[in-house]
């Protein structure tokens, strides 16, 4: 004795997981886009109002500048009351060359594509800049910080419909 067994709408079931795969790949792709572009946002923001991450991801003031430097940005900006934050932010051009790049299927990288931007990055966040290479890091991602790229990440991730 056979017993048969088939599967009604084989072919829209195949359709429906092939469907389900296509849209869980791109909400991934979405979720860390948005993950990636709130960092670097973040990044920006953070740095404009003087304050770095250190590689533990504890947030601190930057160093401020000093006298010499202070007195250049007064001639240089034609101001007398040049502002003293300590925010990097000289011509805007290396902050605003940072921004994130897809790296591969699950990553994302977010970086200075200019060279001469990502040098004087470089100099700020690792070498240390002036002539006191005085290093103030800010390419770190604070604890609060990657909590929210979480949030972010999983409320587009929470979208995918089964």
């Amino acid at each position: 004795m056979d017993l048969k067994i088939d599967l009604v709408g084989g072919v829209q079931i195949k359709k429906a997981i092939d469907d389900l795969q296509k849209n869980i790949k791109k909400k991934e792709e979405v979720a860390l886009n948005k993950a990636a572009q709130f960092i670097t946002v973040a990044i920006k923001d953070r740095t404009a109002r003087g304050i770095g991450v250190n590689k533990q991801g504890r947030r601190k003031e930057f160093q401020r500048y000093s006298d010499s430097y202070l007195k250049f940005l007064v001639s240089k900006r034609n101001k007398e009351n040049a502002s003293s934050r300590v925010n990097l932010f000289f011509s805007g051009l290396m902050l605003a060359n940072l921004q994130p790049k897809k790296t591969g299927t699950f990553s994302r990288r977010i970086f200075f594509p200019n060279r001469r931007e990502n040098l004087k990055a470089r100099f700020h966040d690792e070498i240390g800049a002036g002539k006191g290479k005085v290093k103030r890091p800010f390419m770190n991602v604070s604890k609060e910080e990657e909590e929210k790229m979480r949030k972010i990440f999983k409320q587009e991730i929470d979208k995918i419909r089964f």
